[in-house]
């Protein structure tokens, strides 16, 4: 079977079933997280969203746990993993690395709808929450290197790798009336601060 990426938006349109590939169906499943929320998980809703048959879903996905596990997997490696690799092979300097991280989550194309949903969703769900505890672990443990490399030791690294984790995190949900150059300043001064050495 010829599978292509689906380069249209969630409801619009309408694709081949034979065409959606299982990418399709995760990015189209976490629009619709991000929309709707947890409860709107539903293969009808999916099916209805992108405008196919049951069939074609069932073609990459045994059933909706089997769908959910991947979807959960999918948002780890999109928006944990990934970026975390990216970043590395990216940029050389700590500094940079934790600036880009943070740019990209509060400035950039990072989905906070899609965040929210997924803790939402732990709330729920065990295996969820499990699979949150790993990714903040992850992401903390990503901050907390770069920090030790820039010279922090251990408890230091780890405290600031918190913060800014945290306001990272938060500033998705913030409405300051700030422009988003006058955001950009704010936040690299925040960075500054955490990285002023004793």
């Amino acid at each position: 079977m010829t599978q292509a990426k689906n380069t249209e938006a969630l409801g619009t349109g309408r694709l081949k079933e034979d065409r959606l590939s299982q990418q399709d169906w995760l990015d189209a499943g976490l629009t619709l997280l991000g929309q709707t929320g947890p409860g709107g998980l539903r293969i009808d809703q999916l099916c209805k969203a992108l405008k196919v048959t049951k069939g074609s879903f069932y073609w990459h996905f045994r059933d909706r746990h089997d769908f959910l596990g991947h979807l959960f997997d999918h948002w780890r490696r999109r928006e944990t993993t990934g970026l975390i690799r990216h970043v590395e092979t990216t940029y050389n300097a700590a500094p940079d690395r934790i600036w880009h991280v943070v740019e990209f989550v509060t400035l950039g194309t990072y989905d906070v709808g899609t965040e929210v949903a997924m803790r939402q969703w732990g709330q729920s769900d065990p295996e969820v929450r499990e699979g949150l505890t790993r990714v903040d672990a992850e992401r903390l443990e990503f901050f907390t290197r770069q920090f030790e490399a820039c010279g922090f030791d251990p408890e230091a690294a780890r405290l600031r790798a918190i913060s800014v984790y945290s306001f990272t995190l938060s500033c998705g949900y913030m409405l300051t009336g700030e422009t988003r150059n006058q955001l950009r300043l704010r936040l690299r001064q925040s960075v500054d601060l955490l990285l002023v050495r004793d």
